[in-house]
C-alpha cells in the first residue's frame, strides 16, 4: 500500500518531469531562447549542471510536495485540481518575488525578459501544481470539485435524509 507521503512524492516527481519537459521543449518556442532551470540552480550552488538538475528534482519531488502535503493540502478549498492550481500560483509568486530576484533576474523576471518570462514561469508552475494536486489527491475525492468535501464523510443532505 502506498502511503500519502509516497503518493505525494510520486506526484511531485511527475510534476517535475512535466515542468522539465515544458522548459526544454515549449519555453524555447515561447521565449525564442532556451530556459535552463538546472543551469540556474547550478550557478546558485556553485556546482555542475548535473548537480543543478539533481537539486531541481529533489526540490520538485520531495521538498515542495512535503510542504504541500503537511501544511497546505487540507487547508486549501476545493478538490485536488483546484488545490494544486492554488499551490502552483503560490509557488510562482514566491519564485517571482524571492527566488528570481535572488538570482539577479529582478522582480517578476524584469531583468531576464520581463513579462513573457514571467508568464512562461506561471504556466510551468500551474502545470506542476495541477499534476501534483491531482495525483496526490485522495483516490475517492472528486478531482475538479469547487468546494472542499471530506472524502470519508457523506454530504450534509445525505446525513439529513438518513
Amino acid at each position: 500500500m502506498i502511503t500519502r507521503f509516497g503518493r505525494t512524492c510520486f506526484a511531485g516527481f511527475l510534476g517535475t518531469i512535466v515542468v522539465t519537459c515544458m522548459v526544454t521543449f515549449a519555453s524555447p518556442l515561447l521565449l525564442g531562447g532556451p530556459a535552463d532551470i538546472a543551469a540556474v540552480l547550478a550557478r546558485m550552488l556553485g556546482g555542475s549542471w548535473l548537480a543543478g538538475m539533481a537539486m531541481h528534482f529533489l526540490i520538485g519531488t520531495v521538498a515542495l510536495p512535503s510542504v504541500y502535503l503537511y501544511l497546505l493540502n487540507r487547508r486549501l478549498p476545493g478538490g485536488p485540481a483546484l488545490r494544486g492550481l492554488m499551490w502552483g500560483v503560490a509557488l510562482w509568486t514566491f519564485s517571482q518575488t524571492v527566488v528570481i530576484p535572488l538570482t539577479g533576474g529582478g522582480m517578476f523576471s524584469s531583468a531576464i525578459g520581463g513579462l513573457p518570462v514571467a508568464w512562461d514561469s506561471l504556466i510551468g508552475h500551474l502545470a506542476y501544481g495541477l499534476v501534483l494536486g491531482v495525483f496526490a489527491g485522495e483516490p475517492n475525492e472528486r478531482v475538479f470539485a469547487l468546494r472542499h468535501e471530506k472524502p470519508d464523510e457523506p454530504e450534509e443532505h445525505l446525513r439529513r435524509a438518513a
